[in-house]
């Protein structure tokens, strides 16, 4: 049962990660696509600002599940669960994408 556990948690944790970082940030990341914004050389950077923190918010709220199972694994063994390691890794990658990388610009 321990082998499925740390399957099915590794598993939310891949698609946590993965919905994160396929995440647009800002919603008008669509124009780097066009052709015309490439020629002009238009960045991500160059974009228009964006205030909707949804995405901020809908990544998060993905990972509350696995906070939670890993804070009640954790404390029913009375040590560090694997699943544990897994969500504070994820909420750093969290924090790095909507709170450093994406105010560098």
């Amino acid at each position: 049962m321990k082998k499925v556990d740390v399957a099915l948690a590794s598993a939310y944790a891949f698609f946590c990660a993965a919905f994160m970082l396929l995440m647009p940030m800002n919603k008008y990341e669509w124009m780097l696509d066009e052709p015309s914004a490439k020629s002009e050389g238009l960045t991500f950077c160059g974009l228009p600002l964006d205030d909707d923190i949804s995405a901020r918010f809908f990544s998060f709220a993905f990972l509350i599940p696995l906070l939670v199972l890993a804070a009640i694994q954790s404390i029913r063994k009375k040590t560090a669960h694997y699943s544990l390691w897994m969500a504070v890794a994820l909420l750093a990658v969290w924090g790095w994408r909507f709170f450093i990388h994406y105010p560098l610009c």
